[in-house]
């Protein structure tokens, strides 16, 4: 059956595609005649637009199917990988994967974009998923066969044509994976981020630096940290794992990324407010966003690199069971488990519960590397319009801390890399943190979105070490000090918004505003030992636990309070422009007390950031963007040159790039080039130690970045150039010279191949390389050596050989798979050993 409706008729690929349908449908503009639409009969031309509608369903109903389409079935699963695009190639890539038989008018579906839809399911649940949020429906007319319309319905949510009568539809139960800006991602690629803008947005119409790493990333590269999660992304560099196993502490852009500067979030909200607040788990986290770059419209104070945002794991609509074993190097014993879904029949009360328990040593001795996680999470949706989910987390952490080193023993390897420094009854890195929150979503009738948000977070850490940077090891000793340290730190967030999307013309609006709250608290008390105590480093004999002087309290305990109001709107015109508009005003308040002078510094400040952004979307995928945007993070203390109290540093950001997502593919290739500057630094005069206002850095530098999830590939690839200068200091040897911990180069690459196609069912390899430069030292003429590492992944899936065992994998990871040995040094006297080779072997059971 051929039909033409007032335009040009195709037929591709045994589907129906009804082109060009000429329906004039809006208020403005003329119809085909050249008549303003408007002067005739307005009721006859809806009528007419109503029975095109049925006229697609009535005719893809009549058409003969191909054979593929006859032998489907509507409930028969099939795998899908079909990334986000424009709509009418999205519909083309579905049938393909299906034989079935689509429907649709340009004039319909011409102007959308499609959702990602990946994984297995039944077809007719894969296309319905697809066009959530379109505004599109799907109309079964067949077994394999149906249109895709805007339909007039009434509240049963059945069409009326033209003539009256109605055509009742089978009501489609959508279980399939759809996309969200917070939700799971299969495979490496992720389309969709909300950190960029705090609304779901595609990765493709944000005019920022956007990384996203999958929980599917960090299982296969069995990272243990975060920072090891974000090390195959560009611009991210951190200290030894030694480090980050206590902490989360990396750099954006050559910018510190850490606890205090306000870096770190969890669900879009500010988190840690000290350093040493306990590392965040990754094995809790559904995905890591990373955007970079100047960003406090978007978040409040902040140091300019860039912001990392952990998604929690969040409650399942359909059952989720997971439970992993494992067993590696250094005795590391260690099981965990994700469950999820529905709590009731009606699918309205849904849960969430992951946890872990580790029992494990380290690579240096002595050391152990225990942790107990838990984090319920529970959701209540009555509704479509409405949903509030509580989040919640607890970690104990049992291990001792890392000392820092000086260059001279650590790069001569005159210390052994797995000498256990300090002293057995008296070394503890021992900690308790927790948080509990909400997330609440609701949409009103009139299409207004209130989104609001809140968390407390709470940390306890006892902190006692001894100092190994004091000074150089002299025959063989190497001498330290104790030190004692009790710290505390919380941390109360909430973010309350209104969203709401509307048409003016040609121009779609998404207009955000509201008002966010953060209260940091942090005290910290430190006590030093009485003497030095030697330690043999070739015949270490430990001295037992050192006198502490409790008379002196090193420590201060700080409260400070964040308010921000900001209004954003980001803006499409006729589906191809894309611009951001943003601002802020931000208010900042802190009270430092010093125990040891009794001291109180007050400080006060605001100010202004904004952010403007600029997207032009071509048809074959290409996104080229530019944006500035600012920052700023207040500074404690008092300039000594001028007596006045310290004021903020400020951020400036330029950056263009351009994106990559073609259609049909799940792919995405990222570049950009950027100039950030930060200015009103502290430096310390080298006579006086005394704080001047004076410094400025700037970092220059470009970022590519690729991510792949083929039928048996997936790949992540990056490659980072990053020139960070220091352009004043109180210390005049260090102008001109690049930041530390900032290598100007660095490259990774990931890639794991499922063997089946070569008759290996059920095996996939992996592996991956990183390289970092060598990075500069501020007081010292050396450098640290650049080094490469690989690491290698064999995954065996047992369900694929056997039906029986269908969700049982088998994974063993190796990092450093060649032992390099390398340190980090975050100055000539903070240096660390990296990690060694180091394997793991998992298995697990998903159900």
């Amino acid at each position: 059956m051929r039909l033409l409706i007032e335009g040009a008729f195709v037929e591709r690929a045994g589907a129906l595609a009804l082109m060009e349908g000429r329906l004039a449908m809006g208020t403005k503009g003329t119809a085909r005649d050249g008549e303003p639409v408007g002067s005739r009969d307005d009721k006859g031309r809806r009528r007419k637009a109503a029975l095109l509608q049925a006229l697609i369903a009535i005719s893809a109903a009549a058409l003969p199917m191909p054979v593929l389409a006859q032998q489907a079935s509507v409930s028969q699963p099939v795998r899908f990988s079909i990334p986000a695009q424009p709509l009418p190639s999205a519909i083309e890539a579905f049938i393909r994967a299906t034989g079935w038989q689509v429907g649709y008018a340009t004039g319909v579906a011409g102007a959308k974009r499609s959702n990602a839809v990946s994984g297995t399911m039944p077809p007719r649940q894969a296309l319905q998923a697809m066009l959530s949020g379109t505004g599109l429906q799907v109309r079964m007319t067949g077994a394999a066969i149906a249109a895709v319309v805007a339909p007039r319905a009434d509240t049963t949510g059945a069409v009326e044509p033209a003539d009256g009568a109605q055509v009742v539809l089978d009501p489609i139960d959508v279980q399939g994976r759809i996309e969200t800006a917070w939700g799971p991602v299969e495979g490496y690629v992720a389309t969709r981020s909300a950190s960029g803008s705090k609304t779901d947005t595609p990765l493709i119409e944000t005019p920022q630096s956007v990384s996203v790493v999958t929980a599917d990333q960090i299982a296969n590269q069995k990272a243990v940290s975060v920072a090891e999660a974000l090390s195959y992304t560009p611009g991210i560099t951190m200290q030894s794992q030694s480090f980050s196993r206590m902490v989360d502490d990396v750099n954006i852009r050559g910018f510190d990324a850490a606890g205090p500067s306000g870096n770190l979030l969890r669900d879009g909200m500010k988190y840690q407010s000290a350093v040493y607040d306990l590392a965040t788990e990754p094995y809790g986290l559904e995905r890591l966003d990373v955007l970079r770059g100047a960003s406090s419209m978007l978040y409040g104070q902040l140091a300019p690199g860039g912001v990392i945002n952990g998604i929690s794991k969040r409650p399942t609509d359909t059952p989720l069971h997971e439970v992993n074993v494992e067993y590696g190097s250094y005795n590391r014993k260690q099981v965990s488990g994700d469950f999820g879904g529905p709590l009731n029949a009606g699918g309205t009360l849904l849960y969430r519960l992951t946890g872990l328990v580790r029992d494990a040593d380290n690579w240096v001795n002595d050391t152990p590397d225990d942790k107990v996680y838990i984090a319920p999470a529970l959701t209540f949706k009555p509704d479509d319009a409405t949903q509030l989910t509580l989040l919640a987390n607890y970690q104990h952490v049992k291990t001792r801390f890392s000392t820092p080193l000086m260059l001279e023993d650590i790069s001569t390897g005159r210390i052994p890399r797995d000498l256990f420094l300090g002293e057995p009854d008296f070394d503890t890195y021992e900690g308790d943190s927790w948080s509990a929150g909400y997330l609440f979503d609701h949409e009103f009738d009139n299409g207004i979105k209130f989104h609001s948000k809140a968390r407390y977070f709470a940390s306890d850490v006892q902190w006692d070490y001894m100092i190994g940077n004091l000074a150089p090891v002299t025959d063989g000793q190497l001498y330290r000090l104790a030190s004692v340290r009790d710290e505390k730190s919380s941390g109360l967030t909430a973010d309350n918004s209104l969203e709401k999307t509307f048409e003016f013309g040609d121009w779609e609006h998404n207009v955000l505003a509201g008002f966010d709250y953060y209260r940091r608290g942090y005290d910290t008390h430190r006590y030093r030992g009485t003497d030095y105590i030697p330690l043999d480093v070739d015949n270490p004999v430990y001295s037992g636990a050192p006198v502490i002087d409790y008379s002196i309290d090193r420590g201060t305990d700080t409260t400070a309070n964040n308010y921000g109001v900001y209004l954003q709107d980001q803006i499409k015109f006729r589906e191809k422009w894309v611009f951001l508009f943003g601002g802020r005003y931000d208010r900042a308040d802190s009270e430092t007390t010093s125990y040891q002078s009794g001291d109180v510094t007050e400080q006060d400040d605001d100010a202004f950031t904004g952010r403007a952004g600029l997207v032009y979307l071509f048809d074959n995928g290409i996104a080229p963007y530019a944006s500035v945007s600012q920052s700023f993070l207040p500074q404690a203390g008092v300039d000594s040159r001028t007596g006045d109290a310290l004021v903020p540093t400020k951020g400036l950001q330029y950056e263009v790039g351009v994106r990559y997502q073609p259609a049909d593919s799940n792919l995405l290739l990222s570049a950009a080039i950027y100039d950030l500057t930060q200015t009103d630094l502290v430096s310390y005069d080298p006579i006086t130690f005394l704080p001047y206002q004076v410094g400025k850095v700037r970092s220059r530098g470009l970022e590519l970045e690729a991510r792949g999830q083929f039928d048996e590939l997936g790949l992540v690839a990056a490659y980072a150039y990053t020139d960070t200068r220091i352009l004043e200091s109180a210390v005049p040897t260090e102008i001109g010279q690049q930041e530390e911990l900032t290598p100007r180069n660095m490259f990774s690459i990931w890639a794991d191949y499922r063997m089946d196609t070569l008759g290996l069912t059920g095996l996939t390899l992996g592996g991956g390389l990183r390289y970092i430069g060598k990075t500069n030292l501020l007081d010292s003429a050396e450098d640290v050596p650049g080094y490469l590492l690989a690491d290698a992944m064999v995954k065996y899936d047992f369900g694929a050989v056997d039906p029986k065992f269908e969700g049982t994998t088998l994974n063993v990871n190796a990092r450093n798979l060649f032992d390099k040995q390398y340190y980090t040094c975050a100055g000539a006297t903070g240096c660390r050993y990296g990690e060694p080779l180091t394997v793991t072997a998992t298995l697990s059971r998903k159900w």
